[in-house]
């Protein structure tokens, strides 16, 4: 039977729980590094003395990200599994932004309300050749390819965002209160900006930050000011926290055409009041969505668990 050590207690018990569930059958789960043959951690490092504990067993490890465990290197993978939930998270930002480039929801409205334009509302059998362009009167069709997206905050979720984009060919800038390493910068092609920068520069502004309460804090940080700064066919993106922008400025700045959009995951009451002003302007541009960007726990939990089965059964068997 070979060990799975599981060096970090603090793992989060539903994530142990799903690990469990899904252990291989010549696998057990121990809290002692003797002999194992896999070790687990997300927090706690995996040290030299950890290692040699195992008698020479060691074939993997293991390490939750965005967990901050610094691995001892030596003749063994190491091999990094995701938190889905956060992943999630930077999913659905790169959902809004294509959502709101694209005018998804003018155009399944103008759909589903039949309101075809004049001149190409009689059916037509189609093939490779014959069709109906835009028989409903989209007026744009805006591509993301080479618009530029600015993150602010380039951590763990902000670089799942940037990688994500990147594929898509948009031009990465970020800022940071404390700038990546010139290796992550190069791995992602996204360039260090100041905030400024960042704000007149960008078509889509997506905040991925911490929020940080009391004095120099950044409660209400992005407000009429910054909102000043962008262009006005600029989109804000928020899935991070609520309170780091100042809504009454965000109402303002959609009613006058300062920013062309946002696409919002978090505000700074939530549920949002029933008289909250932002929900008056829902809609084709405003796109509103109940904190709901992270990927729904349990299934994160056995999507990681599955992920950890997988490399046991591979790399460690």
């Amino acid at each position: 039977m070979k060990k799975l050590y599981q060096a970090d207690p603090a793992i989060q018990k539903e994530q142990m729980d799903a690990i469990l569930a899904n252990l291989p059958a010549t696998w057990q789960l121990t809290d002692q590094p003797q002999d194992a043959s896999a070790i687990l951690t997300e927090h706690v490092s995996v040290t030299p003395s950890m290692v040699e504990q195992t008698h020479g067993n060691l074939s993997l490890v293991l390490k939750l990200v965005p967990g901050q465990a610094e691995i001892v290197p030596g003749a063994y993978p190491i091999i990094e599994c995701a938190n889905t939930g956060l992943i999630g998270v930077a999913e659905h930002a790169v959902t809004l932004i294509l959502t709101l480039s694209r005018h998804f929801l003018w155009v399944t409205r103008q759909t589903a309300a039949k309101a075809w334009v004049a001149g190409k509302d009689q059916p037509i059998q189609t093939d490779q050749k014959k069709y109906t362009y835009n028989w409903i009167g989209l007026q744009s069709n805006d591509a993301v390819y080479a618009k530029s997206v600015g993150i602010i905050g380039l951590g763990y979720i902000g670089r799942e965002v940037a990688k994500r984009l990147k594929a898509f060919g948009m031009q990465l800038m970020y800022y940071d209160v404390q700038r990546q390493p010139v290796e992550v910068e190069k791995e992602l092609g996204i360039r260090y900006v100041d905030l400024d920068t960042l704000l007149q520069q960008a078509d889509f502004v997506t905040l991925h930050h911490r929020f940080l309460d009391g004095p120099g804090g950044n409660d209400g940080q992005f407000g009429k000011r910054e909102f000043g700064l962008m262009k006005k066919t600029a989109f804000f993106i928020n899935t991070s926290r609520g309170r780091m922008v100042n809504e009454v400025d965000l109402v303002e700045a959609l009613k006058s055409g300062s920013i062309a959009g946002v696409g919002m995951d978090v505000f700074r009451y939530e549920p949002l009041p029933k008289d909250d002003p932002l929900l008056a302007l829902a809609g084709d541009n405003v796109i509103l969505t109940a904190h709901v960007a992270g990927t729904y726990m349990p299934e994160a939990w056995k999507n990681t668990a599955e992920e950890i089965a997988y490399h046991l059964q591979q790399k460690a068997a």
